[in-house]
């Protein structure tokens, strides 16, 4: 299992490709507990997460869609079979950023503004890596998975928005006049 995120930590960095994942449905089914387990510790740090139902089940919703239109594009390309390597890179490489980003959470001062930055680069340096996976697996330019990554991500959110509803935030606090 360290060899597998050993390689999932190459492939955040752009040197190592799909090839190169473990697929093995051990290696499959831990990646997946790590992404429940870096998911739950997202909620439980995040100062603006208040619904876990919600939370967790936009999620859900958003993992299952994704998956299902990588395994479309796979297919459209014919190459179901490297799906499995894909899905192992996706989720591994996306515990790690989960990781990264339960730090930035932890560590980040009070500064709103700076968490918000932070955030929006490592979701921009995600999509990155989404798009060097897609970029391998399916035979295109980076470029052209970089726009397939975000193409997904927000066919992903659209699906979760209308079948789950918007995040649920915190409750704004009144002001006095």
């Amino acid at each position: 299992m360290l060899v597998a995120y050993l390689n999932y930590i190459q492939l955040c960095f752009f040197r190592s490709n799909v090839r190169n994942a473990n697929a093995s449905t051990a290696t499959l089914l831990l990646v997946c507990a790590l992404f429940a387990v870096t998911s739950f510790l997202r909620f439980e740090f995040s100062p603006d997460a208040h619904d876990p139902i919600n939370y967790y089940s936009r999620i859900l919703v958003v993992f299952v869609v994704f998956n299902v239109l990588i395994y479309l594009a796979l297919g459209f390309r014919n190459s179901q079979n490297r799906y499995r390597k894909v899905l192992s890179t996706f989720v591994g490489t996306r515990t790690l950023i989960d990781l990264f980003m339960i730090l930035i959470l932890l560590v980040s001062p009070a500064d709103e503004q700076l968490r918000m930055v932070l955030s929006a680069i490592v979701t921009i340096w995600r999509m990155c890596i989404v798009g060097y996976i897609l970029k391998d697996a399916l035979n295109v330019l980076l470029p052209t998975g970089i726009l397939i990554s975000v193409a997904f991500t927000i066919i992903s959110i659209e699906v979760a928005h209308l079948s789950v509803g918007p995040p649920v935030l915190p409750e704004e606090v009144p002001t006095s006049e």
